[in-house]
């Protein structure tokens, strides 16, 4: 997996990861349900921005917009992100933001292929909560003190994280 390999890359520059392929490793998934609630109103200025006839935006309008708004450094490069899949999907797809697949579902169900493919003695699937701090698993158990990049999960873009089984 490449996320493995991203933070054995850590290690080699010694960043900070004591992680070791070597010994008895487990990989836990960081899933979002929803999107925060923060981008919502992002949305809202590109659905108006954008053009249904010309299927265009125009730029220098809602890059006002948005600098109006005063988060500039997380809102661009979500607001950038919505504009490149406006190019590519449906509009609608891109505005309504609903996966066609139960995520923690079909997660669950790979869980043994993941251990096989990974030689992970542990898979696990974790639920974030809004900011990214506390979760719950998928057996119920809720889980404090989240990993920062749990932060960075939104649906359909988990986030993986090896560690070692002490």
């Amino acid at each position: 997996m490449s996320t493995e390999a991203a933070q054995l890359k850590k290690k080699a520059k010694g960043k900070g990861t004591s992680y070791d392929p070597k010994k008895p490793k487990q990989l836990t998934i960081y899933v979002a349900l929803n999107y925060p609630s923060w981008q919502e109103k992002y949305i809202d200025l590109v659905r108006k921005a954008f053009d249904k006839v010309t299927l265009s935006i125009n730029d220098k309008e809602l890059n006002g917009k948005v600098a109006k708004m005063g988060e500039m450094k997380k809102a661009m490069p979500f607001v950038q992100g919505l504009k490149k899949r406006l190019a590519t999907e449906p509009p609608e797809a891109v505005f309504e933001r609903k996966l066609a697949f139960d995520e923690v579902e079909t997660l669950k169900q790979i869980i043994p292929t993941l251990k096989r493919t990974t030689g992970c003695k542990n898979v696990t699937v974790v639920v974030v909560d809004e900011g990214g701090k506390i979760g719950t698993n998928v057996d119920g158990e809720v889980v404090e003190n989240l990993p920062p990049l749990a932060e960075g999960a939104d649906p359909g873009n988990p986030r993986f994280e090896f560690t070692n089984i002490e």
